[in-house]
């Protein structure tokens, strides 16, 4: 677990009157689960089930409080992981980001203004940044065991690659999972900053977070890869699904306009899983609807919000909750995450503190150790 303040082992009457902090720049407190209003036994349930299912490692917080967090051996809140696509999320807050500082003046901005290449192109002509934002820039990519993106990696120059694809449909008509639009937005960001992806995401998003072990990769150019190759850590993780449930405010700050937040998550595309539910994609964030309220057997809806990357790593963010779940994972099964967070939202007994239970919190400590020290899948 944290350790960052006194642990919760040391005295649940302290971690029960210790204020909550929503921005936790150097640091998480933390409490007991049922000083947030959550079960412990329930999370110790939830540890144990998820044992053997790829997962790498769990964290929940709640009221801007670390509750409770379970990892493998080896695997530490604070060591950067592998986040895949949730990449993707992170470059679409960048985005955010300079839009607010003038650098860009507007999603619909075409892609031409800055490929000049495109222009005599009747289709490409009319891509715009939000085409990109939103997977629905009409370019051919081909996402049958990651044809496009293993060509890109090979290829002397990914931009120029992905321009070169031939544009299948109409900006703005289809949507179809392309690496190569995340990818495209980071080259415009250098252009307009003069600086890469990584470097402005230092000085703009992560300095102000307290994010500062963290990793980002770049292509043959020096490009940042948009859509994949960041590392952060676990607790750097939620401290990103805290800023967007927070609507972009940081210790007095605004990092990330409200209204690029609320813009982000606005249904571009209606998505129907393999589970039968069916949900929204905006600007490189996933939204959803759950069945599950406060207590068991509701029927009220909890919309949620994700960042999502394969293999099952997720940032959750549970806004009518107060909530972040976060979780790295290397699994095949793409329904886990979810089932992992109804699991979770199990535990969710109340808006108000619980009394202390110091038999089930000692259970929740033996299954973070019991998940510790199960094989890492």
């Amino acid at each position: 677990m944290l350790t960052n303040v006194t642990s919760p082992l040391q005295s649940s009457m302290e971690a029960t009157s210790r204020p909550s902090a929503q921005r936790p720049t150097h640091g998480w407190p933390t409490s007991t689960p049922e000083a947030q209003g959550l079960y412990s036994a329930t999370l110790a349930k939830t540890f144990d089930v998820f044992l053997d299912y790829g997962v790498h490692s769990i964290a929940v917080i709640r009221n801007g409080v670390w509750v409770a967090d379970a990892c493998k051996e080896g695997i530490e809140p604070t060591i950067p992981q592998d986040m895949k696509s949730v990449t993707k999320s992170v470059t679409s807050a960048l985005i955010g980001i300079a839009l607010k500082e003038g650098k860009l003046k507007s999603p619909d901005q075409r892609l031409a203004t800055f490929f000049p290449e495109l222009e005599n192109d009747p289709l490409k002509s009319k891509i715009q940044l939000k085409h990109l934002l939103s997977m629905t820039s009409g370019l051919s990519w081909d996402n049958d065991q990651e044809l496009s993106s293993n060509e890109m990696m090979q290829a002397p120059d990914w931009v120029a690659y992905i321009l070169n694809r031939p544009a299948q449909h109409e900006p703005g008509a289809v949507f179809n999972y392309s690496n190569g639009d995340a990818h495209l937005l980071s080259a415009v960001i250098g252009q307009v900053t003069g600086m890469t992806l990584f470097d402005y995401a230092k000085s703009r998003l992560f300095e102000p977070l307290g994010i500062t072990n963290v990793n980002w990769s770049h292509d043959h150019q020096g490009i940042t890869i948009g859509a994949w190759a960041l590392a952060l850590s676990l607790a750097d993780m939620a401290k990103l699904g805290s800023l967007y449930l927070n609507d972009g405010q940081w210790e007095g700050m605004s990092i990330i306009p409200q209204s690029w937040i609320r813009t982000s998550f606005m249904k571009r595309v209606t998505l129907n899983y393999s589970n039968g539910t069916q949900g929204s994609y905006g600007y490189y964030w996933w939204t959803k609807s759950l069945a599950k309220g406060l207590n068991k057997g509701s029927r009220k809806e909890l919309d949620i919000f994700y960042a999502s990357g394969s293999g099952g790593r997720r940032i959750f963010g549970i806004p009518e909750l107060k909530m972040i779940v976060a979780l790295t994972a290397n699994s095949g099964d793409v329904d886990m995450p979810e089932s992992l967070l109804h699991h979770v939202l199990q535990a969710v007994r109340s808006n108000k503190q619980l009394s202390e239970n110091s038999l089930a919190f000692e259970q929740l400590q033996q299954a973070i150790q019991r998940f510790a020290a199960a094989p890492l899948g």
